[in-house]
């Protein structure tokens, strides 16, 4: 009897490994031909708000998408549809970059993230001037747009905390309006963040906030920043928005008595925190241990509030 009951259960759940395998495999068969089909991998970049740096015949240079930078190294064939991050040493076609940006769960959810891609890009693009593509009509107030302050929520960030480091921005591109969370730098530029979509508006530097005090604390991006506001205080901050910028913080942080590092618990974040440790005259100490078992200190954040009870959704672009 037990012997039955087992081989009941086997086949019944071989069926539904099998469906599943199958309705899998149809998904990743489906979204791959999207590579091939209307969908120009550039028409989906520019809906999420990225323009290329440059045009050489068909290939298009871009900022990459995956990771901060200073040097485009993504680039995009406007004729074979595809991509390549010289950044990472990966490429693909448009399915590929999507599960890289967002993880989908399931074909809808992947689907969801191609809504509004217009595609009526042409095979062979028309001539257009290098680098004339920009970002237009930019207006900034303050931040009271409901879907942002909700993408910041999820974020584990306050409206208070976001309100008094943070804009709203309304711009355009490609005769399309968009707008997004925009966090000043010190030459006049914006980190700009929503739930689809993260860039900047030129040009690009670090973010310094000054409060007084004798210790000065290191941030890779503004979402980090505001994490720590909400979890410890207001503090002397510099946002680098890039570790390529390290160099350009040196002479801040020589002000100050100590430096506390709070980067990414990756490669990048490891090396640009012994970078400014090597650096600087000052006692600089790496302060990711606070957030050890989490990628950054926004993860941390989410997980502790999750732990505490509140729901939150930290799935979104960094």
């Amino acid at each position: 009897m037990l012997q039955q009951k087992f081989n009941k259960g086997s086949t019944s759940f071989s069926f539904h490994y099998i469906f599943s395998t199958i309705q899998q495999f149809n998904n990743i068969k489906i979204m791959n031909s999207l590579d091939n089909k209307n969908i120009q991998i550039a028409d989906f970049l520019a809906e999420k708000g990225y323009l290329p740096i440059s045009k050489k015949g068909a290939n298009w240079w871009y900022l990459s998408p995956l990771h901060n930078e200073n040097t485009a190294s993504f680039k995009v064939n406007v004729d074979k549809n595809v991509w390549y991050d010289f950044g990472l040493g990966k490429g693909g076609g448009l399915a590929t970059l999507v599960n890289l940006l967002y993880h989908p769960n399931n074909f809808q959810d992947y689907l969801h993230h191609l809504s509004g891609i217009r595609t009526s890009f042409p095979s062979t693009p028309k001539t257009t001037r290098e680098g004339s593509e920009t970002f237009s009509n930019v207006e900034v107030k303050s931040l009271a747009n409901s879907a942002l302050l909700k993408y910041l929520g999820k974020r584990g960030i306050a409206q208070q905390v976001a309100s008094q480091y943070c804009k709203e921005v309304h711009y355009q591109n490609r005769d399309k309006s968009y707008f997004a969370v925009g966090f000043p730098n010190r030459s006049g530029g914006y980190e700009i963040r929503n739930a689809y979509f993260k860039g900047c508006i030129s040009p690009k530097d670090i973010s310094v906030i000054s409060k007084g005090n004798k210790d000065c604390h290191v941030f890779e991006g503004f979402i980090d920043f505001l994490s720590y506001v909400v979890l410890h205080g207001d503090c002397d901050a510099i946002v680098l928005n890039s570790v390529i910028n390290v160099p350009k913080s040196i002479d801040y942080l020589n002000r100050y008595d100590t430096v506390y590092c709070h980067l990414d618990n990756d490669k990048a974040g490891h090396d640009a925190t012994e970078q400014i440790r090597i650096l600087c005259k000052g006692n600089v100490i790496d302060a990711s241990e606070e957030y050890g078992e989490a990628k950054d200190l926004n993860e941390f954040l989410c997980k502790r509030m999750n732990s505490q009870g509140q729901v939150l959704s930290c799935g979104f672009k960094r």
